[in-house]
């Protein structure tokens, strides 16, 4: 009997104490500050989010909470210890909310220092830790005067204040469903509890790396001696340890995700015949070593008979395309632009009206339906090349952005030397373009130069999409046009088309850079000042961008966690569905690339027609990837390639997309 009772004590404890644990107030000291993060990750963001991305935030958030949280507590109790009576405990955390309080009233300046910005932003997460801590020091003590006569209490608290704050949680995820757009019908919204083991899983991890940090740092601390000089060593070291043993991990995980590069899809396995393109007869570039992005690029190309079909007037020239990839020899950056520029001579590319150079993306990905947009509006007569920096994912490649600009000034610089020996008639325009990391590689070019140094490498225009916050570009007020280097009227920043139809045309015709960047693009947005500073774009008294929810705010660090979280999902392509939304620009693609680079006019019906051209190509190179991921299996819907038809044949009715899935490979 007594064992019985023993066994049902012990389940009434565990029962307690996990009811402790739960409880959003009293389970620590920072219980309330990660509780009201916990339902600010839910609040209304850029993105629509899967369960995957909602519980990221949450995690994340709530690790942020914790460390801000513990952290005020810590610099408290030096002061006041944990066995000082109630008043000074209370009190303290009083006094560091308002001395946080004190801090937030520095006055806010759009164009303040980032330091000035950090100290406001430091006193409100005094003021919140420090509410925090009152909040929790009140609620202990009502504990400690009124003690619990059995378990009952201290459960129905616990567990019912978790059901509270789940369902409050259920209620804000249901609004942000409302609010925020998503990608298609199709899409599986947040489910609250699989976002909740998420978010657990994450800051479960972030706990298990922070302790085990600490651990580390005391142990080598003790090794090394009592003394300030040893102990400083011991810390040193720890960190230098736990720097390299990441890099190291990192370095793996890259290495590992850039094998795709090598990969040799069925589709795409053949060197192409024309004479015009990479990996051709007449090109130097091997086709084996154009990686994955590349052997893509040289394959799909556009026709002199898609151009005329699409137009309704004939193709004045074949396309040329150059693409130098990562593993082309020689494997230095001076040896692959030198080799683009042997590449352009060899393919007659400085022969043509229009030469485009760009940058990719991380892993090499090119932005075909813009290269489309151009070959189609510059009616063939286009010379488009690029050097790949990176076999990554832009978020993994960050480190390969000074590469990617370094190969990229050189390519601009030779293409301008080998220009300078023909008259000027004769020389092509010189057009750039970059998306995403393109974007900030290429723009970095002149990020110290400004529009000065268009004229000193020979650019005429330059489009850039989703310019990162990251970028220099951005960071300088360049990108709105607020820096000296950028003389009024020479560059323009835009969200959509009608923008750009409102300027007159002495205005478009002065505008040398033609920036896209959507609203609501998260990578356009996200920067290191977000976590600090309130952006203007977040400013509650000015109006909110096109598909920025309305009741979007800041909160310092945790807006910069949920668009860093955002940023993950800022794309999802599904083939030939154009869409003018977060870090899809394919549905804003033709117009602008007519306006930017001011080629020849074209009808209302000719646009809708590049339109339809641009989603049918798209199509079929969807197609193509379902092929390659199903090893060369047959199509099972459409007609033949627009591509692979012979002048005169019939169009037939349009591609339609087959089962299968494109998208992961498509970006």
């Amino acid at each position: 009997m007594g064992g019985a009772n023993g066994g049902k004590k012990r389940f009434i404890d565990r029962v307690e104490s996990v009811a402790e644990w739960m409880n959003p107030v009293t389970s620590d000291p920072a219980a309330p500050l990660k509780t009201v993060s916990f339902f600010e990750s839910f609040a209304p963001s850029l993105m629509p989010r899967s369960s995957m991305h909602q519980g990221m935030a949450a995690g994340l958030s709530v690790l942020a909470a914790e460390l801000v949280g513990r952290s005020v507590d810590s610099l408290v109790s030096k002061a006041v210890p944990a066995s000082s009576p109630f008043v000074a405990r209370f009190g303290a955390r009083a006094v560091a909310t308002g001395i946080g309080y004190g801090l937030t009233q520095i006055p806010q300046t759009r164009d303040e220092a980032t330091y000035v910005a950090s100290a406001r932003t430091v006193g409100r997460l005094a003021m919140a830790g420090g509410v925090g801590g009152m909040v929790y020091q009140a609620a202990d003590e009502l504990r400690v005067r009124y003690p619990k006569a059995g378990p009952i209490r201290p459960i129905i608290t616990g567990i019912g204040g978790f059901v509270g704050s789940l369902m409050y949680s259920e209620r804000l995820l249901e609004h942000r469903r409302t609010v925020i757009r998503r990608w298609s019908e199709d899409d599986k919204p947040a489910d609250l509890m699989v976002s909740l083991g998420i978010g657990i899983g994450v800051s479960t991890a972030g706990r298990v790396v922070g302790k085990g940090f600490m651990a580390s740092r005391e142990g080598a601390q003790t090794y090394f001696g009592d003394d300030v000089v040893q102990r400083a060593f011991g810390r040193l070291l720890n960190i230098g340890v736990w720097a390299a043993g990441a890099a190291a991990l990192y370095s793996a995980g890259v290495g590992y995700i850039a094998r795709a590069n090598e990969r040799i899809e069925p589709a795409y396995s053949e060197p192409p015949t024309s004479e015009f393109v990479s990996g051709g007869p007449s090109s130097v570039a091997p086709f084996d070593e154009l990686g994955l992005q590349g052997r893509r690029y040289v394959t799909d190309v556009v026709t002199p008979e898609v151009i005329e079909a699409t137009l309704g007037e004939p193709a004045v020239a074949h396309p040329i395309r150059a693409y130098i990839g990562y593993n082309s020899e020689p494997l230095y950056s001076t040896g692959r632009s030198e080799l683009a520029l042997e590449e352009l001579d060899r393919l007659g590319a400085f022969d043509r009206k229009y030469l485009l150079l760009f940058c990719p993306t991380g892993t090499g990905w090119v932005d075909q339906t813009m290269i489309e947009s151009a070959e189609i509006l510059a009616r063939g007569d286009i010379a488009t090349c690029c050097i790949q920096y990176g076999r990554s994912p832009s978020f993994l490649a960050v480190q390969k952005v000074a590469l990617g600009r370094k190969q990229f000034r050189q390519l601009l610089w030779g293409v301008k030397q080998r220009l300078a020996g023909r008259a000027p008639e004769d020389r092509p325009k010189v057009l750039v373009f970059g998306e995403s990391l393109g974007a900030w590689s290429s723009s970095d070019v002149v990020m110290k130069q400004g529009i000065e140094g268009f004229d000193q490498y020979g650019i005429d225009q330059a489009l850039w999409f989703g310019l990162p916050g990251l970028a220099k570009w951005s960071k300088t007020g360049m990108r709105e046009g607020r820096n000296a280097l950028v003389p009024e009227g020479t560059v323009g920043s835009f969200d959509r088309i009608e923008q750009w139809k409102e300027l007159s045309a002495e205005e478009r015709s002065k505008l040398r850079a033609v920036i896209l960047d959507h609203d609501n693009d998260p990578i356009v947005q996200i920067s290191l000042r977000l976590a600090v500073k309130q952006p203007v774009w977040l400013d509650p008294d000015e109006e909110k961008g096109r598909n920025v929810p309305e009741d979007m705010e800041w909160t310092p660090l945790i807006t910069f966690l949920q668009v860093a979280v955002d940023a993950m999902n800022a794309m999802r392509v599904i083939p030939g569905e154009f869409k003018s939304f977060g870090h899809d620009y394919r549905g804003d693609t033709a117009e602008f690339v007519h306006a930017a680079y001011h080629f020849d006019e074209v009808t209302d019906e000719q646009m809708a027609k590049v339109d339809e051209t641009l989603r049918q190509l798209e199509l079929e190179r969807g197609e193509r990837i379902k092929q390659a991921k199903e090893a060369g299996t047959e199509r099972t819907a459409g007609p033949k390639y627009l591509r692979d038809r012979k002048p005169g044949e019939p169009a037939g009715e349009p591609m339609e997309a087959t089962e299968g899935q494109a998208e992961g490979d498509f970006q």
